[in-house]
């Protein structure tokens, strides 16, 4: 349906230009204060915050929207398709078809950033989300409020509606409430700022003054530099960061004097009266396990795009977590299509999870609610009571690097590198010898350079693949392809990591993108165009991915202070 597609398209388009505008590039120095006006508005015990210190620069904008280029240009053709077929009648009485004729006027027949400051919304302006009790609030700032009034004011006329508008002490808003929903949404165009929110339409009294900023915070994260400092100790640039205190969350919906606790009940899905002084003490010590999440990004050039995830740990628990990571080496980047890594230590993992197993078992939750992890604890220890064989023991990682992928072939043919990282590799070669007749004859052990492996050998015969073994002091590894065998020994003896990550992995996003297409065709998986888009636009979009995408990185991290993870994006 064209109509569908063309609103699909501009929504997409909207959501583009607003993730440009939540970064800028890369600095190195640290952020001194808060710059952003629209965090006076935030109580400094905020629940939840995400809020960018400062602008975009609009030559990182360019860069990313130029990579765009042809799915602007395939969308700027459908909306002119829209609304040839709108002036043709075909849409009449279809009030949504209405409505996006009346927007699209407004923007001159095209959306960008240069039609969006015509009616005051400007690119490089302040934004930020938070918790208003464990509702969200979002403040984007305004060029101009009074252009984005007579805009609305405009497609109103065109629309032959008019949105009342209501009034708190001289500040309008609008609401769209009903008795069928047990929230309203509240929309209202402040000085230089759009605001907009969703709580409990019982919560007015007590929300919408601070929504319309009648009410200040006393204290505010705009005078504590809350994110300013957070950014200097989790390494996040001053272009994008926040945190949601679960700590903070849980009392909001657990503690009877919470401001949020009273605007809680069954009609929003949740009954805190249900839940009886102990279930509320158990439910606060699992999330004291993991008291907080913090969020920003690293790195934002016109050519790569980095993030920071943190999940804080209780340090009791941080500390023997971290304990259970080995030093495999980490995924290596290159021209391979996927490089991957996974460094644990499988028996102390499997004896810490058991020892968490059994504490619950011996001492279970109370709170009903709670039982069914009171159940799953005494069947994972029944589970993991079962004795493992000390090769599956003594496992400390396992690596791979996928250097080609024949997938037209009748079975997908893979060439690279594999290593199994083990404590003590002889045991590890020593068990595959007695499950495998004429394994112990490759005497791996003696060998200094990697071993052919016969045929024979194999339990799936794969044609015009050769396959080659080497064992090295802590590793067992197989190359893939004849031509791969001479690199084998440089990727067991690769660096090993000492930083706590115990998942990495680097991959090609055009390849994988190529491959999974290819994948789908051969196995006739979604063979259409998803989302009803045009053949054109889709075939647009995926050459403009593959164009400007380069490589994905993901390292994950267990640390004294918890879980870290660290993603990045380069573009060609």
């Amino acid at each position: 349906m064209k109509f569908a597609r063309t609103l699909a398209l501009i929504a997409g388009i909207a959501l583009l230009f607003s993730a440009c505008s939540r970064e800028s590039d890369e600095v190195s120095v640290k952020v001194e204060a808060n710059t952003n006006p629209l965090l006076a508005h935030v109580p400094a015990d905020t629940a939840y915050v995400f809020a960018a210190l400062e602008p975009v620069p609009e030559e990182i904008v360019d860069a990313y929207l130029a990579r765009f280029q042809p799915v602007l240009d395939v969308m700027a053709k459908e909306i002119g398709e829209f609304q040839a077929d709108y002036a043709a009648g075909e849409h009449e009485g279809n009030e949504m078809a209405q409505l996006a004729m009346a927007v699209l006027d407004e923007l001159g027949g095209e959306l960008n950033s240069e039609n969006l400051e015509k009616l005051g919304i400007n690119m490089q302006a302040h934004q930020v989300m938070y918790g208003m009790g464990v509702f969200p609030v979002v403040r984007l700032g305004l060029s101009n409020s009074q252009a984005l009034r007579e805009a609305i004011a405009r497609i109103e006329a065109k629309m032959g509606y008019d949105m009342p508008e209501k009034n708190l002490n001289g500040v309008s808003y609008w609401s769209v409430t009903g008795d069928d929903m047990p929230f309203g949404i509240y929309i209202s165009i402040l000085e230089q700022q759009l605001a907009i929110t969703a709580f409990p339409s019982s919560a007015e009294d007590q929300l919408l003054a601070d929504f319309l900023g009648q009410e200040m915070p006393q204290v505010s994260l705009d005078t504590t530099n809350t994110l300013a400092v957070l950014n200097a100790e989790k390494g996040y640039t001053g272009y994008g960061s926040g945190y949601v205190n679960l700590q903070k969350l849980a009392e909001e919906m657990l503690e009877a004097d919470s401001d949020t606790h009273a605007f809680l009940g069954p009609d929003m899905g949740f009954d805190p009266t249900s839940l009886d002084p102990v279930c509320v003490a158990e439910y606060k010590s699992i999330v004291a396990k993991a008291p907080r999440m913090t969020a920003g990004t690293t790195v934002l050039t016109a050519n790569e795009l980095a993030a920071r995830y943190e999940i804080e740990f209780e340090d009791t628990m941080a500390g023997r977590l971290a304990e259970l990571v080995s030093a495999t080496p980490v995924a290596e980047d290159g021209e391979n299509i996927l490089s991957t890594s996974i460094a644990l230590k499988v028996g102390k993992l499997r004896s810490y999870v058991l020892e968490k197993a059994n504490a619950l078992v011996a001492s279970p939750y109370q709170c009903e609610e709670l039982q069914e992890l009171n159940q799953n604890a005494a069947e994972l220890a029944a589970q993991l009571n079962i004795p493992m064989p000390p090769m599956v023991n003594n496992l400390m990682g396992v690596r791979i690097r996928l250097d080609d992928l024949d997938i037209d072939a009748d079975m997908p043919m893979a060439e690279g590198l594999f290593a199994v990282h083990v404590d003590k590799p002889e045991m590890f070669v020593g068990t595959a010898s007695m499950l495998v007749p004429g394994f112990e004859e490759l005497d791996l052990a003696n060998q200094s350079e990697p071993v052919n492996i016969p045929t024979e050998l194999m339990q799936v015969k794969i044609d015009d693949l050769e396959i080659y073994a080497m064992m090295s002091k802590d590793a067992i590894g197989l190359a893939m392809g004849e031509q791969h065998a001479p690199h084998l020994a440089d990727f067991l003896e690769a660096e090993p990591q000492q930083d706590g990550t115990f998942f990495s992995a680097s991959y090609d996003i055009a390849r994988q993108f190529e491959i999974q297409a290819a994948m789908q065709h051969n196995f006739d998986v979604n063979p259409d165009h998803p989302h009803g888009f045009s053949d054109e636009f889709s075939d647009a979009f995926e050459s403009s991915y593959k164009a400007m995408l380069g490589r994905s990185r993901v390292d994950m991290r267990l640390t004294a202070d918890g879980l870290v993870v660290d993603s990045s994006m380069t573009f060609k």
